[in-house]
């Protein structure tokens, strides 16, 4: 039996909840893209927020399905989930970054529920990442992983 230090576990239940909340906000844009024919805006924009929403609903269950491998991948110490893992961090801190960025904008200019409810997401999200860059660089989990 492998023992497994505590912060492997949390890099473990910090995947995870990545995961959980890339797939809930794949049902959300599930709803949305259901919802989109109702609105009352300009025709032109319609197909925009169609592919958006689509994109959306594909992209977010994907990523988190890709969490799930990597956590598993924690859980079995192999050995390519280390490097992957502080890959995937990174270039998601810098997307959290933007998005950040931008909901914090639309949350002050417009104040409704989906700036607001992102802003949220996106907040935790965002620390939740960093939780990961943080534990992912400690000495105890590089000796886990094996990494001189």
């Amino acid at each position: 039996m492998v023992k497994r230090p505590k912060t492997i576990y949390i890099i473990i239940l910090l995947w995870l909840l990545l995961s959980v909340i890339f797939v809930l906000l794949g049902l959300y844009s599930i709803a949305y893209l259901i919802d989109i024919p109702n609105w009352k805006i300009n025709d032109e924009i319609i197909p925009i927020l169609h592919f958006g929403y689509l994109m959306s609903a594909i992209v977010w269950p994907v990523f988190s399905a890709v969490f799930l491998v990597i956590s598993y991948g924690t859980f079995r110490k192999d050995n390519w989930v280390w490097s992957t893992s502080l890959i995937f961090s990174t270039i998601f801190l810098a997307i959290f970054a933007l998005l950040l960025a931008s909901f914090i904008i639309n949350a002050l200019r417009f104040f409704d529920q989906f700036s607001v409810l992102g802003l949220v997401i996106i907040v935790i999200s965002f620390m939740t990442d960093l939780g990961l860059v943080y534990y992912l660089t400690r000495p105890i989990t590089k000796q886990y992983f094996e990494i001189s």
